[in-house]
């Protein structure tokens, strides 16, 4: 690597700030110059783990400062938008943290503010970047399981969070930041990808709040979500998550074409009465630098981040698939509040 890396400030210190500092320490195509949260504790451990140097309370201060070329918003969607507008004010290049906002149309407003800034934008979702991944993706745009037409998601993740402090937020239904939305977003995300990003067109879905422990005029937020999506050319999505459930059952994120399914990380088939896996070896998309031996999560998705600044590559999640994947979301959220079938667009 023969450029300078690109210099990055990180605002807020929780475990997704952590591991993007953790991430870009360990890109060569990046370097964190500068961190920033109200919480000084987190903030104190974050730069001293990482021997970052400068430090700052309010993230303003973190924006005026000129060694800040990009900045990677690891906060709650409630704060976040405003801290974006700012951040392309100050002539900063952005990655923004997932959910990407708490409606569907703030999405526009951002891509605009980037824009008129000439800044890159760039919107979170991680799995996307991972090398098997993109392979799985490849593999299916080259037809080796032969047209999508559903697929089908079951997460759960045991976890509780506090009901105050900088998780309260996670609490609040309108937030978006109970079991789908926090958690098993990820994997929609993945599969929706995979299927091509089709427009979205309905939503039907249902929730509990099974440890109701927020009481506002929003509602809790859900412990377990079930939906339905409806997409373009008649595909479907099915999901079910939880953030706290009583059995053993693992993640499955599956999906299935008229000649092949994605299971497992692999690609089966059901042929003479024998089922058939095998490994998505098509090539990948994008040449990605060595990573460390154990590899932060963060770590493909900060590097594209870098690229696309450079105009490499296309920024990935860019502002239209940010845009209509909040749409699915907003439906979904919508739908299991009022009961009813959501119709987006």
């Amino acid at each position: 690597m023969n450029h300078q890396p690109l210099r990055i400030g990180i605002v807020g210190c929780g475990w997704a700030g952590g591991q993007a500092v953790l991430a870009a320490t360990a890109v060569p195509r990046t370097d964190v110059v500068a961190v920033s949260d109200l919480n000084e504790t987190l903030r104190n451990r974050v730069a001293e783990e990482h021997a970052v140097s400068r430090q700052y309370g309010d993230y303003r201060q973190l924006l005026d400062d000129e060694a800040v070329e990009a900045v990677y918003l690891a906060v709650n969607p409630v704060m976040r938008h405003q801290m974006v507008l700012d951040a392309f004010a100050a002539g900063k290049h952005v990655l923004v943290q997932k959910p990407h906002a708490v409606r569907a149309e703030q999405i526009p407003v951002i891509e605009r503010a980037a824009a008129q800034a000439g800044k890159t934008l760039q919107f979170c979702y991680f799995m996307r970047h991972f090398p098997k991944n993109r392979r799985i993706r490849a593999a299916i745009q080259q037809g080796h399981i032969g047209a999508p037409y559903h697929a089908r998601i079951f997460l759960k993740f045991n976890y509780q969070p506090a009901t105050d402090g900088i998780e309260r937020w996670l609490q609040v239904y309108g937030n978006k930041g109970g079991a789908l939305g926090q958690h098993a977003s990820h994997e929609l995300d993945m599969a929706w990808w995979w299927m091509g990003c089709p427009k979205p067109v309905w939503a039907f879905a249902a929730r509990h709040a099974v440890y109701p422990v927020y009481d506002g005029p929003e509602g809790p937020a859900e412990d377990y979500f079930s939906g339905l999506v409806g997409l373009e050319g008649g595909m479907t999505i099915q999901i079910d998550c939880s953030r706290w459930l009583h059995s053993d059952t693992p993640t499955t994120v599956e999906l299935y074409g008229r000649d092949g399914a994605v299971t497992g990380g692999k690609i089966s088939r059901y042929e003479d009465g024998v089922f058939t896996t095998e490994e998505a070896d098509a090539p990948l998309d994008i040449s990605y630098s060595q990573p460390p031996e154990s590899v932060p999560a963060f770590y493909y998705e900060i590097e594209r981040f870098a690229m696309a600044v450079e105009g490499l590559v296309e920024p990935e999640v860019n502002a239209q698939d940010a845009y209509q994947f909040m749409q699915i979301l907003d439906a979904l959220y919508d739908s299991a509040k009022t009961g009813e079938k959501v119709e987006i667009g």
